[in-house]
C-alpha cells in the first residue's frame, strides 16, 4: 500500500489496524430483544429542544410528547433514559422518566404538571425532553 501522508506519518492501513485494537466503548449487558453483536451497539442522544418541543395537551393537568429517535438507526428497541429540562416548574411535575410505546423510531412520555397545564405553559417554561438511547444498529 502506498504511504499517504496524514501529518502523522502513518498509512490508512496502520490507522485501521490501530482502531481494531481499541476496546469496545459501548457494552450492552442486557436487552429486551436479546444481546447481539457488540460492534453494533450504539449510544444516541438528543433533546426535543427548548423552543421546538411539540407538547400535546393530554388532560387538564397533563401533557405528552412523542420523541422521534429514527435518526439513530436502531434495528431493535433501545433502552431509553429521559430527563425533563426547563426554566420553571418542571420540578413539580411527575412522569418525565416514564417511557411508553418505545420502538426503534420513537417513544412517548406523559407529564403530570400537578396543576392546570397547557402547551403554552410548557413552551413558556422552555420545557424539553432530553434523552439517551442505547441499542443496536445491526
Amino acid at each position: 500500500m502506498e504511504k499517504m501522508e496524514t501529518g502523522l506519518n502513518t498509512t490508512i492501513g496502520e490507522v485501521i489496524r490501530d482502531l481494531s485494537q481499541i476496546s469496545q466503548q459501548v457494552t450492552i449487558v442486557s436487552a429486551e430483544d436479546g444481546l447481539r453483536d457488540r460492534r453494533c451497539a450504539k449510544v444516541c442522544a438528543g433533546t426535543t429542544g427548548r423552543r421546538s418541543s411539540n407538547w400535546i395537551n393530554y388532560s387538564t393537568t397533563g401533557l405528552k410528547i412523542i420523541v422521534n429517535i429514527s435518526e439513530c438507526g436502531f434495528v431493535t428497541t433501545p433502552t431509553v433514559t429521559t430527563s425533563l429540562e426547563g426554566t420553571s416548574s418542571h420540578w413539580k411535575s411527575s412522569g418525565g422518566s416514564e417511557i411508553y410505546s418505545a420502538t426503534t423510531k420513537s417513544f412517548t412520555t406523559y407529564i403530570d404538571a400537578k396543576s392546570a397545564s397547557s402547551r403554552a405553559n410548557a413552551s413558556g417554561w422552555l420545557w424539553n425532553m432530553e434523552w439517551v438511547a442505547v441499542g443496536y444498529t445491526c
